[in-house]
């Protein structure tokens, strides 16, 4: 018999946008420190949500997929929104020139409110993922009367720590010199996943290996080395005890502040949750959940990013739960449960019938034996 290789398939498309089912739109953007692409899902004139990934994704790795989960249907049929990708990090991104100043964190932020400029926004929601979430929050921080509501997920507030600085600026030595190597390979799956995942996903480890893969190496160095320079967000947590009336440092709107359960940010976001606003803020943690939550608990995301949206008088007609694919998976669940112990405990109810009926048996035996 012969023998035979299976092999992976690998299928191609032209249309980057071909597998999505929203309006899905290219847009490049100049701003004051360079032109930057911003794709767009929704049809304009909904209520915007802007968003902004975290190193080594763009906007379309990143998001495309989680806006366009079922769950998220009905809540896309009321907003748009608007994908910033940091620049120079976008699909086939040509090299940065090599005098090339890559802008701050701070000036990075500057760039997202030329980018609502320019689409004529008049009030945003914004959503970021780690580095993302860090250049949101500055955004936040420095046009407050323009943000309604901010989704954080994976956010750190403070400045770079000794031991990140240590691994980045590795990765940035290699970046710099064109390479992308197996160290900055297995940084970034750590970055985004954290170990429980990276162990316990293979399929979707290795998808996100290719991914991080064809990034444009030099581009990202760049941007590596702008995030551990960063610095601290300056948040102050009020004091009501003490001072109710006293105006603190910190977010104007309402703050939606996401991680997993294994997450390998977790210090970090537990930190910033600290920091914020408790009457302006809420804090979600995902069980069975590394750092990448849109692709590993999308259901759950959608449930809590809907939730929170209606907390703030967005979509009320979506409140039944029936809308949630996780809610309805749950309740087939609890309804499998039950029938499953119904009939275990109709099994063992009949197993001790059956055993409580034999030592009468031998008893009758018995007394039948003496009388005979």
């Amino acid at each position: 018999m012969a023998n035979f290789e299976l092999t992976g398939i690998e299928i191609k498309s032209n249309n980057s946008h071909a597998n999505s089912k929203l309006h899905t739109e290219d847009v490049f953007v100049k701003t004051r420190y360079g032109q930057i692409l911003v794709t767009i899902q929704g049809q304009r004139g909904k209520t915007p949500i802007i968003t902004y990934p975290d190193i080594g994704l763009n906007s379309k790795t990143q998001f495309h997929g989680f806006f366009d989960y079922p769950d998220n249907s009905p809540l896309m049929a009321s907003f748009c929104c608007y994908h910033i990708n940091a620049l120079g990090q976008e699909e086939n991104a040509p090299t940065l020139p090599q005098d090339f100043v890559y802008p701050t964190c701070d000036q990075l932020a500057q760039t997202v409110i030329d980018v609502v400029n320019h689409f004529n926004l008049k009030s945003v929601i914004c959503f970021g993922i780690g580095l993302g979430a860090n250049i949101l929050s500055r955004f936040c921080l420095l046009y407050p009367d323009l943000v309604n509501a901010c989704i954080l997920l994976n956010c750190v507030s403070t400045k770079c720590g000794w031991v990140e600085w240590g691994y980045q600026k590795w990765n940035r030595w290699y970046l710099s010199s064109g390479q992308y190597t197996e160290f900055t390979n297995n940084y970034l799956l750590w970055h985004h996943f954290g170990y429980k995942t990276w162990e316990n996903n293979h399929d979707l480890v290795q998808t996100y290996s290719d991914i991080f893969s064809r990034t444009n190496p030099v581009n990202l160095s760049l941007l590596i080395n702008s995030y551990i320079s960063r610095t601290d967000l300056g948040l102050q947590r009020p004091e009501f005890d003490q001072s109710p009336k006293e105006h603190k440092y910190n977010f104007r709107c309402s703050v939606l502040n996401v991680m997993g359960d294994e997450s390998p940010h977790d210090d970090d976001v537990v930190e910033t949750n600290g920091r914020l606003d408790p009457s302006k803020s809420a804090f979600v943690k995902f069980s069975d959940c590394g750092g990448m939550i849109l692709e590993e608990q999308p259901a759950k995301m959608a449930e809590a990013l809907r939730h929170f949206l209606q907390g703030l008088g967005y979509v009320p007609h979506l409140s039944v739960t029936s809308h949630s694919l996780a809610n309805r998976h749950s309740e087939q669940a609890i309804r499998f449960k039950l029938l499953h112990q119904s009939a275990e405990e109709s099994r063992l109810l009949d197993e001790n019938v059956a055993y409580a009926d034999v030592p009468v048996l031998l008893e009758e035996n018995k007394n039948q034996n003496q009388i005979a």
